[in-house]
C-alpha cells in the first residue's frame, strides 16, 4: 500500500511541472521574455483600416489596445494578471475601457482567461505567434467611459461590440503606448522607463 501511495504521489509531482511549464511558456510568449518572479507588462494594439472595416460592416471596433500587468503574489498564490482594454467604436470619438482580473488559461487553449469587472463578461487571450495575440470576446464585454461617471446603461448606443466583434488579432507594440491603461504611477513610470 505504501509503495502505491508513493507511486501516486510521485506521479502527481511529475504532473505538476507540465502545468507550470505550460504557464511559463505562455508567459514567455505573452511578455516576449522570461519574466521569472519579476513584474511584467505587455501591450498589444491594432487600428483597423477603412478597407478592413468596409469588408466587415458588422464590426463596430475601429481600434483596440490591450495591456497586461502581471506580478508574482507575495502570499504565494502564484502569478497574478490584470487586463486593461481600450476600444474605439466606429461612430464614437472617445475611447471606452474595460478592466478585469485573469487566471492562466487551460493548457493548449488560452494563455489567459479574464473576467471583466462588475460582471462585464469574459475575455480569452490566446497566443497567435511571438508578436501577436488573439483576443476572444464571444459574448461582448461591458465597457465604461473613463471620462464620464455614466452608468453602463447610460452609455451611447454605439458603445457596444457588434456581431462581428468576437475575435481580434492584436500585435505587440511599445509598452509606452499602453500608458492610458496603466492604473497607478509606479506602473506608468515602469512603462516610460521601458521605452
Amino acid at each position: 500500500m505504501r509503495t502505491m501511495l508513493q507511486a501516486l504521489a510521485f506521479g502527481c509531482i511529475l504532473a505538476l511541472p507540465t502545468g507550470f511549464a505550460a504557464a511559463a511558456d505562455a508567459d514567455l510568449q505573452l511578455f516576449g521574455r522570461d519574466v521569472g518572479k519579476e513584474k511584467a507588462y505587455a501591450c498589444y494594439a491594432r487600428k483597423y483600416t477603412k478597407t478592413h472595416l468596409a469588408s466587415h460592416p458588422d464590426q463596430n471596433v475601429r481600434d483596440m489596445m490591450v495591456f497586461v500587468d502581471s506580478h508574482e503574489d507575495e502570499e504565494g498564490a502564484g502569478r497574478q494578471y490584470i487586463l486593461g482594454m481600450s476600444v474605439n467604436f466606429r461612430q464614437l470619438k472617445r475611447p471606452y475601457s474595460a478592466y478585469g482580473g485573469c487566471s492562466a488559461g487551460a493548457e493548449g487553449q488560452q494563455a489567459l482567461h479574464c473576467g471583466i469587472d462588475c460582471d462585464g463578461g469574459t475575455i480569452g487571450v490566446r497566443i497567435k505567434d511571438r508578436n501577436s495575440i488573439l483576443l476572444d470576446i464571444p459574448n461582448g464585454a461591458q465597457v465604461s467611459d473613463d471620462g464620464n461617471e455614466e452608468e453602463p446603461n447610460e452609455l451611447p448606443d454605439g458603445a457596444k461590440f457588434g456581431s462581428d466583434d468576437k475575435i481580434f488579432r492584436l500585435d505587440r507594440t511599445n509598452l509606452s503606448a499602453c500608458l492610458p491603461l496603466a492604473t497607478d504611477e509606479e506602473t506608468k513610470a515602469a512603462l516610460v522607463a521601458a521605452h
